[in-house]
């Protein structure tokens, strides 16, 4: 469950070089294939009855949204989050516990070991950054898209248009991930990448 088809093309390359499996099993429910998506979709999937039932066909369900849409004025009371102040790991916990709210806490704490959550503070540009960056540029979390264009500039010839990012393949820019030893050391550089690395280790068992 992500905000687009490009998170989906990112989450997809992490969890191929976490599990050392490329062919890895990835549906995608929202959005579907061929269907526009958004942040507020994520939040209603969450909180409706096709959330629920996607676990008669699927082991683990992971929930991807990005945090920078909270400082627009498009968020209506029912999604606000109050991130004044907050820092990285507390804002992903705020994130965490809205989506349990929405999903019910009772139904959550039944599959709680099936649900992953990857919360990119604040966009999921921000976890690409250590693949192009060996410097402080690494870790930040602002500005990241504008940031990792500066790279794609020079490396690739292309950057991210923000309002067409469909027409940009991610799955070529995150590629890196598929190996593991390189992924987990991309982590360690960006603190909400780490946490969403660290419910894999908790909840996802590795077969030898």
């Amino acid at each position: 469950i992500s905000e687009g088809p490009t998170d989906q093309k990112v989450i997809k390359n992490i969890l191929a070089g976490f599990t050392n499996n490329k062919d890895i099993f990835f549906n995608p429910l929202q959005p579907k294939e061929g269907e526009p998506g958004n942040w507020d979709k994520v939040f209603k999937f969450c909180a409706s009855d096709e959330f629920k039932s996607a676990f008669a066909f699927n082991d683990f369900i992971i929930v991807q949204i990005d945090t920078d849409f909270m400082s627009g004025d498009s968020v209506g009371k029912d999604y606000k989050i109050d991130l004044k102040d907050l820092n990285i790991a507390e804002i992903v916990e705020a994130f965490k516990n809205k989506l349990i709210d929405l999903i019910g806490i009772e139904f959550y704490e039944k599959y709680s070991n099936n649900i992953l959550f990857a919360i990119a503070v604040n966009e999921i540009e921000c976890w690409l950054l250590p693949i192009y960056y060996q410097d402080k540029k690494a870790a930040k979390w602002v500005n990241c898209l504008g940031t990792l264009n500066q790279k794609l500039n020079r490396e690739h010839d292309f950057t991210i248009d923000k309002n067409a990012k469909g027409k940009t393949d991610y799955a070529k820019i995150s590629k890196p991930f598929l190996k593991k030893k390189d992924l987990l050391n991309y982590a360690k550089n960006q603190a909400s990448f780490q946490l969403f690395i660290d419910e894999l280790n908790t909840k996802v068992s590795l077969k030898p």
